[in-house]
């Protein structure tokens, strides 16, 4: 009887520690306690002064073909500087590439690829810079690559094709530490099954597929990285997305009250993430029950299409924030994903946006949340399926 009475009363206070615990977790998302203020990257000046310098790659990347009556001394000056200024960008990044040869021949490989479909010194210049920010401070490979910039021999229209054929049959540890986990293997098999609902997704509201997806790998692998064990049992085997837990619903992890709030804002015209007329009645409820249907939306484990409908029109409402205040943060993946993380509240337009959020373990390296976001965007990993979208 007493030891009946002892396990009556330790049940009795394990329901009553759990529903203290979910209680507390209630009102501490709808008081905004769980909103991540973030932190700023440690390499943020590097990605700063990266993004002013790739700016040069952007402005003369689409050659501009003069007609007869607009060769004045002038444009011919003009059009001679910005020859230059090609042949010094993809001398850079045929050096790069010939270095990173030597050390991860298989990403030597992907960014020829990347250079071949995307036609862009832009993209080829962000995908190596990603990479250069990844590598230790103390990499001999980082000191080759810092050592390109001096590099000023190469004619214009590099030879491409011979480097395809130097590292075509060449295998190596990919140079982005991530993609060499398990976890990565399961998540990139899983989003490749998604692939129809995102791209549906993406040419609803207009963002870019490839950015949407940005923002739900590096969710996934924080998700994956923090219940490991869960992992190996369920979703490596399955080769399925995380959809759900306490806090962050669905494959995006989009909070219920950062739901609410990304409604609210379709809605209203005052707003700076107003989207327009064409955006208010997309996510109208169908059922009197608004929560249940909401939940139901994004925590649904077999279609994950508001999941990414959410999450897409969460990112269109920062960009659209920041273009009505003169910044253009489209191809910036790693001011996007952070925002993406640190939420609404965050965001605020500014020249000198600043790069991190949340730190995020994958095995033994730590990354934030807008570095990891910029990584997946520009490895190259899943770039058949999710294209550059090129500015």
């Amino acid at each position: 009887m007493i030891l009946l009475k002892k396990i009556f009363n330790v049940l009795i206070y394990a329901f009553a520690l759990s529903g203290f615990i979910l209680i507390t977790g209630f009102f501490a998302i709808r008081l905004g306690l769980t909103n991540v203020s973030g932190e700023i990257d440690s390499k943020n000046s590097h990605f700063s002064a990266n993004a002013q310098k790739l700016k040069v790659a952007s402005s003369i990347a689409t050659p501009q073909p003069q007609i007869p009556g607009d060769l004045t001394v002038s444009t011919i000056e003009q059009e001679i500087k910005r020859l230059q200024e090609i042949r010094t960008v993809r001398a850079n990044n045929y050096c790069k590439i010939q270095a990173v040869g030597e050390y991860f021949p298989i990403n030597s490989r992907r960014i020829i690829e990347i250079a071949q479909d995307s036609k862009s010194d832009q993209v080829v210049a962000k995908t190596l810079t990603a990479l250069e920010l990844g590598l230790d401070e103390n990499s001999p490979l980082k000191n080759q690559l810092s050592n390109c910039a001096n590099n000023n021999s190469l004619v214009l229209g590099a030879d491409f094709p011979s480097l395809e054929q130097k590292f075509n049959a060449a295998e190596s540890n990919n140079a982005f530490y991530w993609v060499n986990t398990p976890e990565w293997q399961a998540i990139k098999e899983a989003t490749v099954k998604d692939k129809p609902i995102i791209d549906q997704v993406s040419q609803l509201t207009g963002v870019e597929s490839r950015l949407i997806v940005s923002g739900m790998i590096v969710e996934q692998l924080r998700l994956f990285n923090s219940e490991r064990e869960v992992f190996k049992k369920f979703f490596e085997p399955l080769k399925i997305l995380c959809s759900a837990n306490k806090i962050s619903l669905g494959v995006m992890g989009i909070k219920e009250q950062t739901a609410i709030t990304i409604e609210n804002h379709l809605k209203d015209p005052t707003c700076n993430y107003y989207l327009g007329k064409d955006f208010e009645n997309i996510l109208d409820f169908g059922t009197s029950n608004v929560s249940q249907e909401r939940y139901d939306r994004l925590a649904s484990e077999k279609d994950h299409y508001y999941s990414y409908l959410y999450g897409a029109l969460y990112l269109k409402q920062f960009m659209n924030q920041w273009k009505k205040a003169g910044y253009d943060i489209q191809y910036r993946p790693e001011i996007v994903g952070t925002l993406f993380n640190v939420g609404f509240p965050q965001s605020k337009p500014n020249p000198d946006p600043k790069v991190g959020g949340s730190h995020i373990k994958v095995g033994e390296k730590e990354y934030s949340f807008g570095s990891l976001a910029y990584e997946f965007y520009y490895s190259g990993e899943l770039v058949k399926e999710f294209p550059y979208k090129t500015n």
